[in-house]
């Protein structure tokens, strides 16, 4: 109800000043956050409330950070200049207030409580510890192989020199690419088939990569399988304490502000900044796509209705019917990862930006909505280890798609899944 009730005042929002418009905002994801963690089932360990929270980040962080004046970093306030204070900015605002108010009614109407005591076919310890160990080495020989490739080719020195050669290598970048899939892919094995008399290796694997690609300043590539892996212990019950969990998010946030200047820099040699709240408007800097296609718009762009959604999945049916054409991909503007590289640049996406694109305000409402209620949904299914490992590896690309398009995830779901289900197939056929 509270969602509804900020829904229904929103409505006297468009013509507030801006700065009272960034503090309703930031208002409204406050207060969606705190309904939804005391609403659904399962609090802030569900898919729903994570989703929701790493999604706010993205594109609410510098709206909160700005609207309490607490942007302390010198280049960010540059980067910004050139396009948050426009009207096109203003309108994105909007939107990522209908996106969090969408979210937030479609997945309190969608969920349902489900009984804590596993109602679900008793989980077999060998064959999960069988799965964890597959999963186990292929996270192993992943992570291995990035720093193989990472030393070879000398992208392991500092963002700018990774930075140079994925540009000056695309097969390297393709190489980086998959590796992060299969490291994600098998995170979500190892993470649903734990149980604690297996140990901690595997995590702990995880984490030394974590370090040093974050250091490096591939932030998303491990705070997206992190979240994903939250997710699925989530599921499982096995929840950390709230004031420990408050002070990891502290100590990321500090360590991604210090990230950041690598981003910027190449280096780490320009100093330290200790403000959180610097890396929480950097990130939110997704906002930036919103108003790059707010702009599309107002230039004359009609609205795609669909057509970025379908794209991808018509160029997969077009390897194998000879009768549809199939454009080159850098020619096929459908693919909004392509269209915004070849007008704006390396800025990443948003869900926002490609729900506007394709069906204008409206669009944002209702796919936000219809997407808490996918959220709501995988957290209403029962656990089991079947189950649990498909929502992780679908999941994983929708994270990735915060700051993404469209363009990529039905064929990581579909290759996910595949993974995912010959590996319990192997797992299955070992224990025979």
């Amino acid at each position: 109800m509270g969602s509804v009730f900020v829904f229904a005042g929103y409505i006297d929002v468009f013509e507030t000043p801006r700065a009272e418009l960034e503090s309703f905002t930031t208002f409204t994801w406050l207060l969606v956050s705190i309904i939804l963690a005391n609403t659904l089932p399962k609090g802030i360990w569900s898919i729903c409330y994570i989703y929701f929270i790493v999604f706010g980040i993205f594109h609410g962080g510098l709206i909160l950070v700005n609207s309490v004046n607490l942007i302390t970093d010198h280049d960010t306030l540059y980067q910004i200049s050139f396009w948050f204070n426009s009207n096109q900015t203003e309108n994105a605002i909007h939107m990522i207030n209908i996106a969090f108010l969408g979210f937030g009614i479609g997945a309190m109407v969608f969920s349902k409580a489900v009984k804590t005591e596993h109602n679900v076919s008793p989980r077999d310890e060998e064959y999960n510890r069988r799965l964890y160990h597959i999963g186990g080495g292929i996270l192993v020989v992943f992570i291995v192989l990035f720093f193989l490739v990472a030393f070879a080719t000398g992208a392991i020195y500092s963002y700018g020199a990774y930075l140079r050669v994925v540009d000056s290598n695309p097969l390297v970048g393709i190489m980086f690419t998959y590796i992060y899939v299969f490291i994600s892919l098998a995170l979500v094995l190892v993470a649903v088939a734990h149980d604690k008399a297996f140990g901690y290796l595997y995590f702990a694997f995880f984490a030394v990569w974590a370090l040093f690609a974050f250091k490096l300043g591939l932030r998303g590539e491990v705070m997206f399988p992190s979240a994903v892996t939250a997710c699925m212990l989530g599921r499982k019950g096995r929840v950390m304490n709230g004031f420990l969990l408050l002070a990891m998010i502290v100590v990321f946030l500090v360590a991604a502000g210090i990230v950041k200047n690598a981003r910027v820099s190449g280096t780490y040699d320009g100093g330290a900044d200790f403000n959180p709240l610097n890396a929480v408007a950097e990130m939110g800097s997704s906002l930036r796509a919103v108003q790059e296609v707010i702009t599309w718009r107002e230039k004359g762009d009609d609205l795609l209705l669909g057509a970025s959604y379908w794209a991808p999945i018509e160029r997969q049916f077009a390897l194998f019917i000879p009768q549809l054409d199939r454009v080159k991909a850098e020619d096929d503007d459908r693919l909004l990862n392509v269209k915004v590289i070849k007008v704006a640049g390396p800025i990443g996406f948003s869900p926002v930006a490609e729900a506007y694109v394709n069906f204008g305000e409206k669009g944002v409402l209702i796919i936000f909505f219809l997407f808490g209620g996918l959220m709501a949904k995988l957290d209403n299914m029962s656990s089991s280890t079947k189950t649990d490992i498909l929502i992780g590896v679908a999941l994983a690309p929708l994270f990735i798609m915060i700051r993404n398009s469209f363009a990529h995830v039905p064929v990581q779901i579909i290759f996910g899944c595949a993974f995912a289900m010959f590996f319990m197939f192997l797992a299955h056929k070992r224990k025979e």
